[in-house]
């Protein structure tokens, strides 16, 4: 088996337009869409947004006929406390190949709004990563912990900020480890955001602490952002001495060599 993308968006996504078809039509590989779950998002004036997950599956079957069944199922929770049992009330009624775990708000605001800015960056890093703590606590039936900096984006960022938070850090780090998460190296965190720094030093961290599990995922929202820096973020994995990658099907660890 070869690598896939393990973070893609398409029109059952909130923030997408992109049909399914379109990254099938420039691959082989099998795709997988991890549309997005968040409730009382920030970002849509509060609204609870969800992929209808019938017409998802009806859509998946129909081009599983043309596409060579090619075509597995993803969400993407995006975690909010107040929320929790009603997420999992939901989850609990789908079925998916792999969860995406994420933290992307407060209650308040998205943490890519200027409203965070009104908080210092440690004050926000504490924040977040506390949500994100509670997060791994209370899904622990996730697979991979997407984008870990997601939450600081708006701020300029360095290793020694990280380093100044690393107990809360540690922490994240263990209950996903030991929840069996892995971790993800997003592209578009790294290469448009300019958090590669951040990323290998999560990398380094999260093997200190016994994890193994690692996953590459574009974030992409459009087709041409598939596979987004996927061959530089392979090189800095070998780097990193990383030799295999994880893939969901079924919720089942698959591992696979690193291109």
């Amino acid at each position: 088996m070869k690598y896939y993308d393990q973070h893609v968006h398409s029109h059952f996504s909130f923030d997408s337009e992109e049909r399914l078809e379109n990254y099938l039509n420039i691959s082989n590989n099998f795709l997988v869409t991890t549309e997005h779950l968040d409730f009382q998002n920030p970002i849509i004036d509060f609204q609870t947004n969800y992929p209808d997950y019938p017409a998802y599956i009806a859509e998946i079957k129909l081009l599983n006929q043309r596409y060579d069944n090619r075509i597995l199922k993803g969400i993407e929770v995006g975690y909010t406390e107040a929320d929790s049992q009603a997420i999992k009330e939901l989850i609990s009624k789908q079925d998916y190949d792999v969860m995406l775990l994420s933290v992307h708000h407060n209650g308040k605001y998205d943490f890519m709004e200027d409203a965070v800015l009104k908080q210092s960056l440690e004050e926000t890093m504490i924040e977040y990563f506390q949500l994100m703590l509670k997060a791994v606590n209370d899904l622990s039936q996730a697979n991979i912990l997407a984008h870990f900096e997601y939450g600081l984006r708006r701020y300029d960022v360095t290793v020694n900020d990280l380093k100044k938070i690393e107990s809360l850090l540690k922490a994240v780090f263990k209950e996903a480890i030991k929840n069996n998460l892995a971790f993800e190296l997003n592209g578009k965190s790294m290469y448009k955001y300019n958090n590669v720094d951040l990323y290998e030093y999560g990398i380094e961290l999260y093997k200190s602490l016994g994890g193994k599990y690692f996953t590459v995922g574009s974030d992409a929202h459009v087709v041409k952002d598939y596979e987004f820096h996927f061959r530089d973020i392979f090189d800095i994995l070998e780097q990193h001495g990383i030799e295999y990658l994880t893939v969901f099907q079924n919720k089942e660890i698959i591992l696979v060599k690193r291109p």
